[in-house]
């Protein structure tokens, strides 16, 4: 047995994949967002410092450096905030404010990251340093430490909200990875008991309506598809045996017979044309095969032509208007007056009309009535045939439409069971279908074709 096994992925490796691409994802967020929020954050502590140092600009332009430097040591005795303040005079002397870096160790104007203070004080500071026309530098310092702290503490909350969605993403990944190996399990389980023998496996359908019932739906109708065409390929082989049996049965018994040495010339004859019709049947049923098979698959596409429908019609009854009549039946034709133009297979369109014709002399009776009609609407035609003789069982009428499907279970009548088989096909080539209705009393059946559209507008040549 050949064993399918694409799901070797378990639930926990699906869910690691899941979870590291989830990972990237957040950290490549985590990165990106740190970097605007501190860019963010920079701006806005040095729009304040500049604000500060406006202030106290103008502060000093009012009332001069001395009470300049009194208002800094009063604001460094009572600190509050990140902002320390100092104020040098032309000298490089410190006036007043914080003692955190001399007028030697200042940056030049403008702002700068220094390392400044001494003990508890010393820390990494952004320092903006601006000379007043009155005389004398300001210098603003920001401690870093503070927005380091605050940076941190945003960090810290987004990994932790971080790791919450990891593992809500690891559980979900791993729910996820099982239920979609549990149904990829049960397609290939099935798939694998098709490939062991087993036609009438099908994959497990569930109630999610999901993208997996889907494809189990399409794979179960595939493997109905399929089992139908291997069950009625068995039902082919073993009627076209059983069929051929008897005719070549007869076929050798007549060539053996004529080949007897006591045979007279006459009697040999009689044997050889008795051996020649049975070898005509053998081959009209292997043609009535390669028709429907042509005609299945579409080869015979080529052969489709404009044709006027109601002209074939009326040549087809015409041909059988004597058969019908030697049956004591009468048959009545029903065509619209005027041309009815489609695309189709001349010469199976007749096949199809008179297997249905002859179906309908055979078995509807002495003194039956049979119709041939054609109707007609804008996309279709439809070649009718009906009798009102004894019909066909409702739950026989699908059946008898394929290959060597006969009513008489004996098969001891005449015929090979292909006619309906070949109507069927021949709709089916047209792009249409066939079918048997209940004509009260008797059988009504309804060749549909498709009006088609042959290349190059050919209907207006009719």
């Amino acid at each position: 047995m050949i064993a399918f096994k694409p799901l070797g992925a378990k639930p926990a490796s699906l869910a690691l994949v899941a979870l590291a691409a989830v990972t990237l994802a957040l950290l490549v967020g985590l990165a990106v967002a740190d970097l605007a929020g501190e860019s963010l954050i920079e701006a806005r502590q040095r729009a304040v410092a500049a604000t500060a140092r406006d202030y106290f600009v103008a502060f000093a332009h009012a009332e001069g450096l001395k009470p300049l430097a009194q208002a800094l040591d009063q604001r460094a005795q009572h600190q509050v905030g990140a902002f320390r303040y100092a104020v040098f005079d032309n000298a490089g002397r410190r006036l007043g404010g914080d003692d955190l870096l001399t007028m030697e160790q200042m940056p030049p104007p403008g702002f700068s990251t220094v390392h400044a203070g001494a003990g508890d004080e010393e820390a990494d500071y952004d320092v903006l340093v601006q000379p007043m026309s009155v005389g004398g530098t300001l210098a603003i310092y920001e401690n870093l430490a503070d927005r380091t702290a605050f940076r941190w503490a945003i960090m810290g909350a987004v990994a932790a909200a971080m790791l919450c969605s990891l593992a809500i993403v690891a559980a979900a990944s791993i729910w996820l990875g099982g239920l979609m190996v549990r149904r990829g399990r049960g397609i290939a389980d099935a798939a694998d008991r098709i490939a062991g023998g087993d036609l009438s496996a099908r994959a497990p359908v569930g109630a999610a309506d999901d993208a997996f019932d889907h494809i189990a739906v399409a794979l179960n109708a595939m493997l109905a598809r399929i089992e139908a065409l291997m069950t009625g390929m068995q039902s082919v082989t073993d009627s076209l045996a059983h069929d051929l049996r008897s005719p070549l049965t007869r076929l050798r018994a007549a060539l053996s017979e004529a080949l007897a040495p006591e045979a007279d010339e006459t009697r040999r004859l009689d044997l050889i044309e008795t051996a020649h019709g049975e070898c005509e049947r053998v081959l009209a049923t292997f043609g009535a095969l390669l028709d429907i098979a042509r005609a299945e698959s579409g080869v015979s596409r080529e052969m489709l032509a404009p044709l006027d429908a109601a002209a074939t019609v009326a040549e087809v009854a015409e041909l059988f208007a004597p058969v019908v009549e030697d049956a004591g039946q009468t048959l009545t034709v029903r065509t619209p007056p005027e041309p009815v133009t489609m695309s189709g297979h001349d010469l199976l369109l007749r096949q199809a009309l008179g297997n249905l014709l002859h179906n309908a002399v055979r078995y509807a009776g002495a003194g039956a009535r049979i119709e041939l009609a054609l109707e007609e609407d804008a996309e279709s035609v439809r070649f009718v045939v009906a009798d009102d003789g004894p019909g066909v069982p409702a739950e026989a009428r699908d059946r008898v439409q394929e290959r060597f499907v006969r009513l008489d279970a004996s098969r001891s009548s005449p015929g090979s069971g292909l006619g309906l088989a070949i109507a069927a096909a021949c709709a089916k080539l047209h792009d249409g279908r066939l079918t048997l209705e209940d004509n009260g009393p008797g059988l009504r059946a309804t060749l549909i074709a498709s009006r088609g559209s042959p290349p190059g507008g050919a209907f207006n040549k009719l």
